[in-house]
């Protein structure tokens, strides 16, 4: 090793020394030209630095000709090279621009942002070579085709899941549960946290945490709802309604209808939720009114409520005297109380079921609560048949109810007609024909012993499985339309009594043939025959235009107040054709419960006349104006009182107040009147 660092002793004189000194640099030279050579990129897009070699001088550094440009010139250049594409890598990136960062010698560098991943590659300008450029392309290849084999749901068509921000997780939750009334300890269970986010998972809250975010989410939600109705110009109704939730608690909820412009100019019509109260006291009209007065201070709406829409009970016609006396600025009592439209077809349909033993709720003097779903029907067919036969009627259970029965939803129609505003005076049903037992094909004694045995069929049907295999068999047999079963009568929906009769004609062939089966089918004195079916068919044809009313009121958006009048008047026309058939095609029985409902639609058909609300929705709609009054053959005062009773309305609420002379500002009265039109025939009733 010594030896090896030893250096040999020049022979040789100065002169050869001097001599040879250049020597060195020469054999040096081609040495580091070929270590160059090598290290050129053969995808360079420019030629390789040339070193001047007849400049260089011994012991003096190599340098590099450097042009003196500019960085515009530099991005020319270097959009010129993407141009050429002589590297496809540059394919997979966008058109170079000029970085923000800069190199070590402090010039800008061009940045090439990548189409795959968007990151941006930042080149110096003094690096010609694409190498790095190459290297990134392939990168983003490989991370492709590690994500080909473990594709996400998204990729997959399933939607949904995405990102989730943490602290979205408490929100989410508290919303989950809040909308479909879901427990709180629904989201600890185990199977639910096997199907659930893992980040929800990580940042599942508990029990207690998931009550005040709710309640935080609520506060948070009526400040909002507070500053938009703050905003809102124009008139609004508000919708209440009573009842017990499934867990026992009181509950008046309120909806408030409002009209809210688009962006487009026009209007639509929007129903919210505005507020659910749990009732502390009995359900008088006086509670009720204080409850309601709170919930209107509280979101401001003292200023904005136009009429309220509410059911018939009578503590609701004491609520809104006892509102009237608060004396909110719109809102003048009675005048604009909606009735729901809905709530007296139920009246006017168990008016005219109860001559033929519609269910009846026995009185209880130790409990209100109602009836669950299996004692609704009767527990002995055979006992309420025999009473119907000893010719026992139900009438001498018709003593008055208090205020308080009325408002049990589960009453039946003699209850719901105590009211005072709904009862039925002697001289209202004052021309009902006379029953004959041995002409008639039915009377109402009958009648109920009919509905006792379809209630018997059905019960027999959803209780014995067997007897209900062999009443399908039958059905098959006979070609009957499906479904095949008899549905149940409930006491607290007239639907279905219509749903039961419409069953009982659907499969009578086969009830007439498996009532005789001794082992599956009912006993012989719960055998019907062919007037057991034409009363069927009589009470379908008088019960379904109420169901089909009924259908088009419920659904969203679709009830108008201005159909409303229609309505009562189609009622009218239908029930007035069943009682004065000229052909006598209806036992007496039969038109006399319709003169019942027909004297029920009188009385809330004079109601509407206490309340200009119906007259002038009818006058500003388009499709009826005044003619519809002309057509219906109202008196001529009739007529120009509705109009006179709109022209008021505008010009109290909605006439634009009168611009100086000076100034001629847009006129915005088109607006105003198309806003005052679309009011009162959108509003739900």
């Amino acid at each position: 090793m010594a030896n090896g660092r030893k250096r040999r002793k020049g022979t040789g004189s100065s002169r050869s020394s001097t001599a040879s000194s250049p020597s060195p640099s020469n054999e040096a030279t081609p040495k580091k030209q070929h270590r160059q050579n090598v290290q050129v990129d053969e995808e360079s897009d420019d030629e390789p630095n040339v070193i001047d070699v007849d400049s260089a001088t011994p012991g003096s550094p190599r340098t590099t000709k450097q042009p003196d440009t500019t960085d515009e010139e530099e991005l020319r250049r270097a959009m010129k090279v993407y141009t050429n594409q002589k590297s496809q890598c540059y394919s997979f990136f966008n058109p170079p621009t000029t970085s923000d960062h800069k190199d070590k010698n402090g010039r800008f560098m061009i940045a090439y942002k990548c189409k795959s991943c968007g990151g941006q590659f930042n080149r110096p300008i003094y690096e010609k070579s694409p190498t790095n450029l190459s290297k990134h392309v392939d990168a983003c290849k490989a991370r492709q085709l590690k994500s080909q084999g473990t594709q996400k749901l998204a990729a997959l068509g399933v939607s949904g899941t995405g990102d989730i921000d943490v602290r979205e997780v408490p929100q989410l939750c508290a919303v989950w549960c809040a909308q479909a009334a879901r427990p709180f300890a629904a989201l600890g269970d185990d199977l639910h946290q096997g199907i659930i986010h893992p980040t929800v998972l990580k940042n599942l809250p508990g029990r207690k945490t998931l009550s005040r975010d709710i309640s935080k989410l609520y506060t948070a939600v009526q400040e909002s709802l507070i500053k938009l109705f703050k905003n809102h110009k124009g008139a609004m109704y508000l919708g209440l309604d009573a009842w017990q939730s499934p867990n026992g608690f009181d509950v008046l909820g309120t909806v408030i209808y409002q009209l809210v412009e688009e962006d487009e100019g026009g209007f639509h019509l929007e129903a919210m939720p505005l507020d659910f109260v749990r009732l502390q006291k009995n359900h008088t009209g006086k509670y009720l009114a204080e409850t309601v007065q709170l919930i209107v201070e509280k979101f401001g709406l003292k200023d904005k409520i136009f009429g309220i829409v509410t059911d018939n009970a009578s503590n609701n016609k004491t609520m809104i005297e006892e509102i009237k006396t608060y004396r909110w600025p719109r809102f003048k009592g009675e005048t604009q109380w909606v009735r729901c439209f809905a709530h007296i077809l139920n009246l006017i349909a168990q008016v005219i079921l109860r001559p033929f033993g519609s269910h009846k709720r026995k009185k209880d003097s130790t409990t209100n609560d109602e009836e669950d779903s299996d004692k609704e029907e009767p527990d002995d067919p055979d006992q309420q048949i025999r009473l119907f036969d000893a010719g026992e009627d139900e009438d001498d259970d018709d003593d008055d109810e208090d205020d308080e029965s009325t408002l049990n939803e589960s009453a039946v129609a003699t209850e719901l007609i105590d009211d005072e505003e709904i009862e039925l005076e002697e001289e209202d049903v004052n021309d009902l024909s006379d029953e004959d037992d041995d002409l008639d094909r039915y009377t109402s004694s009958s009648c109920k012993a009919s509905l006792a045995k379809f209630r018997a069929i059905s019960r027999k049907l959803n209780k014995l499985p067997n007897s209900k295999a062999h009443f399908v068999t039958i059905c098959l047999d006979q070609d009957c339309a499906r479904p095949h079963n008899v549905g149940r009568d409930v006491c607290t929906r007239w639907n279905s009594t219509l749903a039961q009769l419409s069953s009982i004609v659907r499969c009578s062939q086969a009830i007439l043939e498996w009532q005789k089966d001794k082992q599956h089918g009912t006993l012989r004195e719960y055998h019907i025959n062919r007037d057991d079916i034409d009363l069927a068919k009589d009470l379908i044809e008088v019960l379904q235009p109420f169901y089909d009313i009924t259908l088009q009121v419920s659904i969203r958006g679709a009830a108008r107040i201005a159909d409303i009048v229609v309505f009562i008047d189609q009622i009218t026309c239908h029930l007035s054709t069943i009682i004065s058939n000229p052909n006598d095609d209806y036992p007496p029985a039969l038109r006399n419960a319709c003169c019942a409902g027909l004297q029920l639609t009188n009385k809330y058909y004079t109601l509407t006349d206490c309340s200009p609300l119906y007259r002038v929705a009818m006058v500003l709609h388009p499709s009826f104006k005044d003619e519809y009054f002309k057509l219906a053959k109202w008196k001529p005062e009739w007529i120009q009182e509705s109009i006179r009773l709109t022209r008021e309305m505008w010009e109290t609420h909605y006439k634009p107040l009168p611009q100086a002379t000076n100034s001629q500002p847009p006129i915005a009265a088109p607006k105003v009147i198309f806003s005052f039109i679309t009011r009162f025939t959108m509003h739900s009733c």
